[in-house]
Formats: C-alpha cells, sequence, structure tokens
C-alpha cells in the first residue's frame, strides 16, 4: 500500500512538473522576445489581414502579434515558404513580381509590420542588422530617384541603433559640396548611423536628360563626415541614360552626382566662349554583355554591359531591357529563363507543326504538371488533365489568364470537405476556382495534391518556379499542344 501511495505521490509531482514547464514554454511562446513569427502577405486589402505571401509559420510576432504576421497553409509551417496567412500591408503599398514591395520614402517603416524587413533580435528601435525577406523597390519624392534592394540583403550599423526610422530624402544640405556642378543629390540611411549593405543595393537618381550620355562621378557624405569623391569599386561614378544616373552601393550615407566645376558637358566656343551647347550622346550601335549569374534574384537574372560603342552612347529601352530575363528555378535545382517576349502566337504554332508522334502515355504520367523547356529558354507549359494537352504558360500575366480559364468551379460546401489544405485525387492538377468566394482560384499539385493560391500573376509565377519539371524538347513535343478559344 505504501509503494502503490508513494507511485500516486510520484506520478503527481511528475504532472506538477510537466504541467509547469508546459505553462512556461506557453509563455515563452506567448511572451518570450526571440520567438516570432515572419509572414510578408502579397496581396488583399489594406492593414491587418489574411492572404497569399511567404514567410514563416505558428505564432503572433515577437511582441505579441503587432509587429509580425503568420503563415497557416502551404509547406512546413516551420520554415519560410511560399502560402495563405494573415499579416499587415501598408495603405500605399503594393507587392508584383518585377519591383518586389513598391514603397515611398514615408511608407518604408511599414515594412517591419510586413514582415519583410526583419531586425537582429527582437526590438528594432534598438538592433545591428535588419534583413530583407523580399525585394524591395521605393520611389523617392514622386520620381526623384529609385533605390532597388535585393532579396536577401542585409543593413548593418557599427552601433545598435532604431532601424525604424530609416528612410530616404531627395532634399540634404549640400552647401559644402564645393568646385562641383551638382546634377542631384539624395540621402538614405539613418542619419547619425553609417550604414553597410550586402548585397550591393542600386541607386538610380533622376539627372536629366541634359547629361545624357556622360558620366558624372557620385560624392559621398557619411555621416558625421565631410563631402567626398566616393572611393568604392561600386559607386564611383555612373554613365547616365534616359535621364537617369544609376549606380550600386555597398554603403548608405548622402550621395550627390556631378561634375568637378570646368567640367560641364558642352564645348567652348573659340576665343572667349562662355557656356558651350549641348551635344546629345548618339545611340549606341553595338552593346557586349556578360554572361548571367548562376542564380535568380526575385524571379530575374541581371548581366552586367560589358562595353558599348561608340563611346559615351545611350543605350535604348531594348538595349537595355536585354540586360535582363526572368528566370525559374525548377525542383531539382537547375535554374532556367522564361520567355518574356510577345511573339507567343507564332512560339505556340511552331511548336504545334513540330509535335509529329503524340504519345499519350507520356501525357497521362504527366497529368496537371507543369513543365519547363529546358533545352530552350525554360518556356512553361501546363498539361492540362483533362485533355492531356500542353498549354503555353508564357509570362506571368499570360500564365494568371490562362489557368483561370482552364478553372474548374467548386462550391464552398465541396471546398470545406478538403482537409489539411489538400484537395481529393480526383482532382489531382486541376485549376480549382472558389466560384462562391470572390473567384478565389488555386493550383493542385499533382505530386502532394497541396492548393496554390493563384490571387494574382506574381501567383502564378511563383507556382511555374517553385513546382516546375524539367523536360527535354524531344519529349515535350510527343505532347499535344492546347489553345484556348
Amino acid at each position: 500500500m505504501n509503494k502503490i501511495k508513494g507511485f500516486i505521490s510520484s506520478e503527481k509531482k511528475l504532472s506538477g512538473a510537466i504541467f509547469g514547464v508546459l505553462v512556461i514554454a506557453v509563455f515563452g511562446l506567448i511572451f518570450g522576445p526571440n520567438i516570432y513569427a515572419q509572414f510578408a502577405r502579397q496581396d488583399g486589402a489594406a492593414g491587418w489581414g489574411y492572404g497569399y505571401g511567404y514567410g514563416f509559420g505558428y505564432g503572433y510576432g515577437f511582441d505579441g502579434g503587432t509587429v509580425a504576421g503568420y503563415r497557416i497553409t502551404g509547406a512546413d509551417l516551420s520554415t519560410d515558404d511560399y502560402g495563405y496567412g494573415y499579416g499587415y500591408m501598408a495603405t500605399g503599398v503594393t507587392y508584383d513580381s518585377t519591383d518586389g514591395y513598391s514603397v515611398t520614402e514615408s511608407s518604408m517603416s511599414s515594412l517591419v509590420q510586413a514582415g519583410v524587413m526583419v531586425p537582429d533580435g527582437n526590438d528594432i528601435s534598438n538592433t545591428t542588422e535588419v534583413a530583407f525577406q523580399n525585394k524591395v523597390t521605393m520611389n523617392v519624392g514622386g520620381g526623384v530617384a529609385t533605390i532597388v534592394i535585393p532579396s536577401g540583403t542585409t543593413f548593418t550599423a557599427d552601433s545598435a541603433g532604431n532601424f525604424s526610422a530609416l528612410a530616404a530624402s531627395g532634399t540634404i544640405d549640400t552647401s559644402d559640396l564645393d568646385d562641383v556642378d551638382l546634377a542631384s543629390s539624395l540621402s538614405f540611411g539613418l542619419p547619425s548611423l553609417g550604414l553597410t549593405v550586402n548585397p550591393a543595393i542600386t541607386i538610380s537618381v533622376n539627372v536629366g536628360s541634359q547629361y545624357n550620355g556622360q558620366t558624372l562621378k557620385i560624392y559621398r557624405k557619411d555621416a558625421g563626415g565631410s563631402w567626398v569623391e566616393s572611393p568604392s569599386d561600386t559607386d564611383a561614378t555612373c554613365l547616365v541614360a534616359s535621364g537617369i544616373c544609376s549606380f550600386d552601393t555597398t554603403h548608405l550615407s548622402s550621395f550627390a552626382a556631378g561634375k568637378t566645376s570646368g567640367t560641364g558637358g558642352g564645348s567652348g566656343g573659340g576665343g572667349g566662349g562662355g557656356g558651350g551647347i549641348l551635344v546629345s550622346a548618339p545611340t549606341c550601335t553595338s552593346v557586349v554583355y556578360g554572361e548571367y549569374p548562376a542564380t535568380c534574384v526575385s524571379g530575374y537574372q541581371t548581366r552586367a554591359i560589358v562595353s558599348q560603342a561608340p563611346v559615351g552612347c545611350t543605350l535604348t529601352a531594348a538595349q537595355q531591357a536585354d540586360s535582363s530575363r526572368a528566370c525559374v528555378i525548377t525542383e531539382t535545382g537547375v535554374v532556367v529563363p522564361v520567355i518574356t517576349d510577345h511573339g507567343s502566337s507564332v512560339f505556340v504554332a511552331l511548336e504545334k507543326s513540330l509535335v509529329k508522334n503524340v504519345n499519350s502515355a507520356l501525357a497521362r504520367r504527366l497529368f496537371g504538371r507543369i513543365l519547363l523547356q529546358v533545352e530552350d529558354k525554360g518556356q512553361a507549359w501546363y498539361v492540362n488533365p483533362i485533355n492531356g494537352s500542353k498549354y503555353y504558360l508564357g509570362r506571368p500575366a499570360d500564365a494568371f489568364a490562362l489557368m483561370r480559364g482552364l478553372a474548374l468551379g467548386v462550391s464552398n460546401k465541396t471546398w470545406a470537405t478538403f482537409t489539411n489544405g489538400k484537395a481529393p485525387a480526383r482532382l489531382s492538377g486541376r485549376i480549382l476556382l472558389k466560384v462562391e468566394d470572390h473567384g478565389r482560384a488555386y493550383y493542385v499539385n499533382p505530386v502532394d495534391l497541396k492548393m496554390h493560391y493563384l490571387g494574382r500573376p506574381a501567383d502564378a509565377f511563383s507556382v511555374m518556379r517553385n513546382l516546375g519539371l524539367g523536360i527535354t524538347n524531344a519529349n515535350l513535343r510527343q505532347i499535344t499542344v492546347g489553345e484556348l478559344k
């Protein structure tokens, strides 16, 4: 009997200890400073709400829900991934696959709540580093400048500061910038702290078309310092094209673009000539590009311009566009470009003519899959499980329209029978449309039956990028080509 009492007593103590641990754990999850979620919502109404995005699952943010959202669907919630969740988006902030999150200098601070700008630690007002979870494009002064921050960029300070005050301005004091013919100026960073950036960000300042074809010097004034010619390899000069001076920088401070007095753009007249006539730079007749990098950054690859002729020429819009291309990452980790031109009808007609021998068994194995033409330009195709034909997805906007065009309407009653974010096997590979819920569209991945939201063209592109399967031309051309009528 004593043994039984002793056992019961020990069990009570153990239960009490376990309960105590659980209480502490729950308390830590709710109030602990270092356990938090980050979810960057990409669509939906402004303010706190639900929508599609990228981020972590579980929890309510590191301060109880006012600074970070959380993902509730998609892959493993303990890792960053795409899915549906709860998060914040400020009024006037938009998202697309090209620019990422578009903000102004006044809405920059909202990226903390939005889960895009993440502090190292638990306090944005007292940290030495922030990381950008997504690409950000800031428009300064209604057209004065544009700042592009790639996904994965970190801003680091030598001492702790309030990173929620991070801001840009097109109005700064350049009175002590002597002997310089100033074209434009800009500040970006924290007024009292010098910040380093990794990798470099791109700043594009509007200096006016009168500087087209000219090389301007970049002057920099760090916090507490004075104006100097920028000494770094990245932001020393810029070649003006279409009135824009663009340079990369690994420092945040005050910048100015201009020329040393007396080296202006005009050619002086003979004898006592004053200001000369500015001669517009000629259009480039040839451009040599470097190789594309081996990685995708926010869905794009950008290559450097090695040389252009004649010297000091102005790039055409097409030549500038040729320096970058959309790309996707296949499920095997291979990076392939995505065709982005407007000749889709010609391309589809060509592919249709190349289908000679139809392999129905191959098509059945690929029902519902998104295929990437890796031996060409990475063009994406969707194999419709209804008829076994492949449909060209083209650009993100085209893919979005086509996927919704092939969708199957589903009532809310039927939708409620789906469990764990998965559709039944009979709907494998289908595009589903919630006809009683604002026509929301979802793609059912045939690999695992998980549903992926297709709210915007960016979502369709994300599905192509993350779920695409590489296929050879020989195999692709054994599947018939379908077209929406």
